[in-house]
Order: structure tokens, then C-alpha cells, then sequence
């Protein structure tokens, strides 16, 4: 866990005139005022809560319940045209993110929307002090982030705090368990459910009608019919929708413009996305809202990737801010100047008015339309450039990430940054106080791409990083990469790079100690870091104890051009409980050899001989650092932690043809495919060059097409997969066929293709498309 107070002179040096502190940090700046307080975050939620009592006229919304709290919220704001909104940033509704978001209040804004989520008791009361809403939503209850309470009876009881004091609660009547509560706690409220069910308040569910891309939905309100239509066939959006017409209901709205509003609805994609780009460049989309706090945060992000990129910002008019536009064009004008922005191509008529609030030397475009923008790319340069795509949903920029992505392979291996940062949240509160973690990204970070996940465990202040090789290694430099970095598998040609790019290497023999030694001699700026590795068991690479002796005398004659930054060692068997005591025995020789090393060399390197089963295994050998690999990535061989880790990856491909074919057909190489009956095939565009392994054909393995899982039929081919969709008319080209991800682990395509999940991430092609999110 990071301690904030580690990071006051850092964010001194950026301006910070104020900062809220547990303990005292010491001699400061004469213009810097510090508040001395018992905690924190209580002392931030206190502000925020005296903020939104200054607007008591505010009308506010709070939103809870285990799903679609943020879809709902950015589903509002998309209908709410005639009326200043202020609603939370993407998903900000944790015990911070709350505080944060209410703070965005002003005096112009008519309407607060704030979304409140909470991991376990005790955590709600702060959230409904802040926000203070006088309608209430409850979305629905279900099992997401549930590890924190004894019950989904406690965890309903602990959400419905956030109505404490407010004045109308809405709800779904057909969920029993949530509409019985609500009765029973808040009997003097105005209680308004819709819902199939007769005893719906607000209204009455009559008829629901799915084709394939809208649903047409009949209700009874008042006694009086109406239809709407919503532009999407899943339950989830559905009921989604249907929350977001009750409280519409509730602010007064007529049915016209409900109808109007809500058939122009988009897909809230809740992140932000990073692709490759042409001309080699990164591409970072966020396309589907334009307000101060969000651009904030997507320049963050633009910052933390864009290593030694020239960064190129493309943005649309901001529509709903409550800003006058000078106030505006300054907050945009310093943002962007903060993060060094050097172009930007404004869209929009409004955002001609930006340039004038720019610095001179940053280039400045701009466009009356994306249409314009679009027929104008070919004549900018986007060469090595880190580029952030940033708009209100009006403007389509969505157009303007087409024509900017790289054509590559449509298959695409999607990471979830998010999931890396709650992993190695949750590793990091397991581990002892003093000791920092190694992130393990080699083999291209077990797929997902070693540059971008880098910059990030960068950003999240991992304390090293390690990878295979030394390109590897040199690559992330020249991407402008600082952290430290450890070599696992250094060639013995390379050590001039090693030297070059200050990268670390682990050291595992006399003869590539000598070597490196041979080459040192010249050296005159510093010393040469390395990390010593013992055989202790596992009889790969290292030192064998014979070698101890000879070893140190070489580091103590080498002292001045070699620091030793630690002696470490590889369990055998750290995820198996039938090893345990020779994994005992492996960790005892390696504190034998530290110690015996340590006292040659005089000093005391780090040790560390934890991989990610051997952390959750085994605190007693957290010593100073442990290497964090796989279950960065939500992989857990032990099982103990399956359920606090999120899966990082997502690999899919797209449906690219659909036929009907007979019972008596044969289907792929070698006609191994049999169809049980009359039905459908889908072929999808991934096959064993991407790295679906040929074991996973003839209906050993399924993917998932529209939340339904398919055998593969057939063979794996080299570039295409047949699925059996049996007879499912609903599944069109274009569909998303997922191969692994959230719902499908990697652990059951690595079961069927008996091998193990490093080995199917890290067969996964350099062809496939990597996609990065970060919510």
C-alpha cells in the first residue's frame, strides 16, 4: 500500500498550495498551508458534504444498487436537455469518488445525478451525507462486489442508507426482496415501482417486443397506454432504460419528449480505450461525453501513455458545462497546457474561441464539423504521435477513431487497466508494510503488450519491473519507460545494451559474471546494478552454494563498479500444497546464502523469492520484494483468491460469414465436423495463428456470442474458426465472438487444451489487435 504522504514534495513541485495531512510532513514552503487532521478521507467527505449543503435548491438524484448505476446516470444525461445537469465522472462513487464528484456543484446547475457504491458496511452513511438526495434509485441486487458483507440481506440493508433522507425512492416492484425492503423501512416516503407486477405505483409493464436491435415496450401510466421504443434488445439495457423513464416520470417530463429522448440513446462505453493507431501511433478513444472533469482525467491518461510521444489532442464543442465560455476556454486551455499538449484540432464552432486562450507554440486546428475533420486527416502528420480523441456523442467522433486506427487484424485481445490496478490493489494489501513488488510483464506481458501496461505500473509506482529478454527491456526505454528494470534471461552478448540503457540484469553464473566484469572496467559513471540468483531447489539458473565463495570474492574485487540490488531465488512449487516442505527448504537456503553473501560483500541487497501463488501462500518470505506475474493479470493458481481478482484479458474475434447447412454436411479440414441436426455455422476470424490452439476444435471448446456460449465444429483453422450456432437466428455478421474474458476464464481453454493459462496468453499473436481500457 502507497502511503500519500510519501508523495507531498511531488505534488508540491506541480503547485499544490494546500494539502490535508494524518501526520505532520515536516518543513515546508512558507506559501503552503498544511491541515493537520485525524483522517483524511473523513476530513475530504466533511468538505464535500458542507459543499452540497450550500445548494440546498440543487434537485438531486442518487442512484445505488449492484448494476447499472453509471449506464443509468450517463443515460440521463444524454435525455436531459433543458435543464443544467451535474452528475458524476464515469464511475465515481466510491468513498473518494463521491466526495469528488460533488464538488463539481455550482450555483448554475439545476439537477445533481450521483451514483453511490460501497464494498462493506459502514460505508454508505459518509456516501448519503454527501450527496443528500431527495429521489432516490434502486437499481437492482445481485452478487457484484459482495465479498465485503455476511449476506445480499446486508448488503440491501447497507445500500438503502443512501434514502435515509429522501423525500421519493424508486424501484423495480418485480424485485421482491428490494421492493419488500424499501416498504418495510420507508413507509412515509413517496414510493414509486414499475414493474409487470399490478402493485406498480408509477407504472405498469403491459407488453415488451424484441426484434433484434430495439424493443418495443408497452406501458400502462395513469390509466393510460403508452409505447416507447428503446433502442436496445438486452434485459440489462432494457431495464436500464426503463429507470431512466420512471425518474424522468418523477422530474416531470412529458411522454413526447421521453419517447423522443430515449430512442436516440447510445451505448455508454464505461472506459477509456487505447488501440494502435496509423503511422504508429496510440490512440486513445473517449468519445461519448465532453465535460471538464472527464477531459481532466482523459488527459491524465493521454499523460501516463504517451511516454516520449508528442501528444495531439482532437476535441468538440463542450455542451452542459454552466461555465460562461471564457471560463471554459481558460479551465480547457490550462488543462492541456499542464500535460504539454503540443496540437490541438478543435470540432465545432465553439471551440475556434480555444486558441486564444492557448500558448502560442502549441499548434492549434479547427474544424465546423467531423465530416471536415475527417476529408482534412490525410494532411496532418500523426507520425509516432500519442493522439486523444475526446467529444460530445452529438459530434460522432467515433468517425474521426475509424479513420484513425490502425487496419490491422479485426481479432482483438482487450486489457482491462482497471483490473491490473484492482489486482495489484489486492495483492499489495496482502503483502507485509515494507515490502514493494516486481511486476513481471515478460513475453509482452503474458500477451497484452509490455510498452502501454509498463507506462501504467509506472504511473501506479510499482517498484520494479522485470521482463525476459533485453530487447525487451530496451524497447520499454526507448518508449520512455524510468522504473527500474531486471533482465530474468540476459543474453551474455548484451551486456554493452544492459550498460547503455541501465537495465538490470539477473546474474545466475561465474562465467556471466566475469563477462559482465570484462566489460566494466572502462565504466566510469556509477555502478553496475545487478541481481544475484540462487539455485535453491529448482535447478534452472543460479548459483549453486559450491559457487558461493568464488562469487563473493569476485563482487568484493568488483566493488566499485558492481552494486548488488538483490540475491533472490525461484520456487518449484509455490501453488502446491504437497511441495510445501521443500518449498520450506528453498526458502531456508536462500537465507542461508543471503546471509553468507551479504556479510562478504558488506551490505545488504534485497531478497525475494515469491511469485504470485507463493505471495498468498506464504507471507512469512514477503521479505523485501515479491514478483508479481500472472496474478496481476486475475489468475490465481492456488484458488484462494479467485474470488477478490478481476480477469484482465479479453480476447475476441468478429462473426465474418453465417451459413445454414444439413445434418448430413461435413464442416472444415478433414470434414471432422459432424452437425448433430439441420441448423447454422458461424465463422469467425480467429484461428491457430492468432493462438486458439488446434485441441480447442471439434466441440471440446465454445465461445460466447451474445451472452450464449457455441462448440467450435470442425478444426481450428490457421486464420478462421467454425462455430455450431445451432439454430439461432438472432446471431448476425458482425457479432462479437468471445473467446476468453470476464465470464469465460482462460483457465477453461487452458484445461481443454491441457496445457496451462501462461502458455495460451503467451501464444497469442502479435498479429491480434491490443485494445487497453481503463475505466
Amino acid at each position: 500500500m502507497h502511503d500519500g504522504h510519501d508523495f507531498i514534495h511531488e505534488a508540491l513541485d506541480k503547485g499544490i498550495k494546500n494539502i490535508v495531512v494524518e501526520k505532520n510532513p515536516g518543513l515546508l514552503s512558507a506559501n503552503v498551508n498544511v491541515f493537520l487532521v485525524e483522517n483524511s478521507l473523513r476530513a475530504m467527505q466533511k468538505l464535500a458534504a458542507y459543499h452540497r449543503k450550500s445548494f440546498e435548491h440543487l434537485q438531486v438524484v442518487g442512484i445505488t444498487g449492484s448494476n447499472g448505476k453509471t449506464t443509468i446516470k450517463e443515460w440521463l444525461y444524454q435525455m436531459i436537455h433543458d435543464r443544467q445537469v451535474v452528475k458524476s465522472p464515469k464511475s465515481y462513487n466510491s468513498q473518494t469518488g463521491v466526495a469528488l464528484s460533488v464538488w463539481q456543484i455550482k450555483v448554475s446547475d439545476q439537477i445533481g445525478i450521483f451514483e453511490a457504491g460501497i464494498s462493506q458496511p459502514g460505508e454508505m452513511e459518509a456516501l448519503e451525507k454527501i450527496i443528500r438526495p431527495q429521489i432516490g434509485l434502486f437499481t437492482l441486487l445481485g452478487d457484484a462486489h459482495s465479498e465485503g458483507f455476511n449476506s445480499l440481506a446486508q448488503k440491501l440493508e447497507e445500500k438503502l442508507l443512501l434514502f435515509a433522507h429522501s423525500d421519493t425512492i424508486i424501484y423495480e416492484e418485480d424485485d421482491l426482496i428490494v421492493s419488500m425492503a424499501i416498504r418495510e423501512r420507508y413507509k412515509d416516503r413517496n414510493l414509486l415501482s414499475w414493474g409487470w407486477s399490478q402493485n406498480s405505483s408509477l407504472f405498469q409493464v403491459v407488453e415488451i417486443e424484441k426484434s433484434n436491435y430495439q424493443t418495443r415496450v408497452t406501458i400502462n401510466f395513469k390509466g393510460k397506454i403508452e409505447t416507447v421504443i428503446v433502442p436496445f434488445s438486452d434485459t440489462a439495457s432494457l431495464e436500464n432504460a426503463l429507470h431512466c423513464i420512471a425518474i424522468l416520470l418523477v422530474l416531470q417530463y412529458d411522454f413526447f419528449t421521453i419517447k423522443e429522448t430515449l430512442f436516440k440513446l447510445q451505448n455508454i462505453p464505461m472506459r477509456l480505450e487505447m488501440k494502435n493507431g496509423i503511422q504508429n501511433s496510440i490512440l486513445i478513444n473517449d468519445t461519448y461525453n465532453a465535460d471538464i472533469q472527464s477531459f481532466k482525467i482523459a488527459l491524465e491518461f493521454l499523460s501516463q501513455q504517451a511516454g516520449g510521444k508528442e501528444k495531439v489532442v482532437i476535441l468538440s464543442d463542450f455542451m452542459q458545462t454552466g461555465l460562461k465560455m471564457e471560463d471554459l476556454n481558460h479551465q480547457l486551455a490550462d488543462f492541456i497546457q499542464t500535460h504539454n499538449v503540443a496540437h490541438v484540432i478543435g470540432v465545432g464552432k465553439s471551440s475556434k474561441n480555444l486558441e486564444k486562450y492557448l500558448d502560442p507554440f502549441i499548434l492549434f486546428s479547427t474544424f465546423d464539423t467531423t465530416d471536415q475533420l475527417i476529408n482534412a486527416l490525410s494532411d496532418f502528420n500523426f507520425q509516432q504521435k500519442a493522439i486523444l480523441v475526446k467529444g460530445a456523442r452529438a459530434f460522432q467522433l467515433e468517425k474521426v477513431i475509424n479513420a484513425l486506427s490502425d487496419k490491422a487484424h479485426t481479432a482483438t485481445l482487450e486489457t482491462d487497466l482497471q483490473a491490473i490496478e484492482h489486482n495489484l490493489k489486492i495483492f499489495s494489501q496482502h503483502l507485509q508494510p515494507a515490502t514493494q513488488i516486481i511486476a513481471v510483464i515478460k513475453a509482452s506481458a503474458y500477451g497484452s503488450g509490455s510498452e502501454e501496461l509498463a507506462r501504467f505500473l509506472e504511473f501506479k509506482k510499482v517498484a520494479y519491473l522485470a521482463v525476459a529478454f533485453i530487447d525487451e527491456g530496451v524497447q520499454l526505454r526507448k518508449s520512455g519507460v524510468l522504473l527500474p528494470i531486471i533482465i530474468l534471461n540476459p543474453d551474455r552478448n548484451g551486456v554493452i545494451d544492459m550498460i547503455k540503457y541501465d537495465l538490470e540484469p539477473e546474474v545466475y553464473s561465474l562465467e556471466q559474471l566475469e563477462e559482465i566484469v570484462s566489460l566494466l572496467i572502462n565504466k566510469k559513471n556509477g555502478k553496475f546494478n545487478i541481481h544475484i540468483k540462487l539455485d535453491t531447489g529448482m535447478h534452472r539458473l543460479g548459483f549453486m552454494s559450491e559457487d558461493w565463495d568464488h562469487l563473493c570474492d569476485i563482487l568484493v574485487e568488483h566493488e566499485k563498479q558492481i552494486c548488488v540490488k538483490s540475491i533472490f531465488s525461484h520456487l518449484s512449487s509455490s501453488e502446491d500444497p504437497e511441495d510445501d516442505d521443500y518449498t520450506h527448504q528453498q526458502a531456508q537456503k536462500l537465507i542461508i546464502g543471503y546471509d553468507f553473501i551479504s556479510k562478504r560483500i558488506k551490505y545488504q541487497p534485497a531478497r525475494h523469492i515469491l511469485n504470485s501463488s507463493g505471495i498468498i501462500r506464504f507471507p512469512e518470505y514477503h521479505f523485501d520484494l515479491v514478483r508479481l506475474g500472472l496474478g496481476l493479470y486475475g489468475i490465481d493458481g492456488t484458488g484462494q483468491f479467485s474470488n477478490k481478482l478481476e480477469k484482465v484479458h479479453t480476447l475476441k474475434a468478429t462473426v465474418v460469414q453465417i451459413k445454414n447447412i444439413k445434418q448430413s454436411d461435413s464442416v472444415g479440414y478433414n470434414r471432422k465436423g459432424k452437425p448433430a441436426m439441420d441448423g447454422r455455422i458461424a465463422i469467425i476470424n480467429i484461428g491457430y495463428a492468432d493462438g486458439l490452439m488446434r485441441l480447442a476444435g471439434n466441440e471440446k471448446y465454445t465461445v460466447k456470442i451474445n451472452g450464449k456460449d457455441y462448440p467450435i465444429i470442425g478444426n481450428v483453422c490457421m486464420d478462421l474458426t467454425i462455430i455450431d450456432i445451432h439454430q439461432d437466428s438472432a446471431i448476425r455478421i458482425g457479432d462479437e465472438a468471445i473467446i476468453f474474458g470476464k465470464d469465460k476464464p482462460v483457465e477453461k481453454l487452458a484445461e481443454v487444451c491441457q496445457t496451462i493459462p501462461y502458455e495460451v496468453l503467451s501464444r497469442i499473436s502479435g498479429r491480434v489487435r491490443r485494445l487497453y481500457v481503463q475505466g
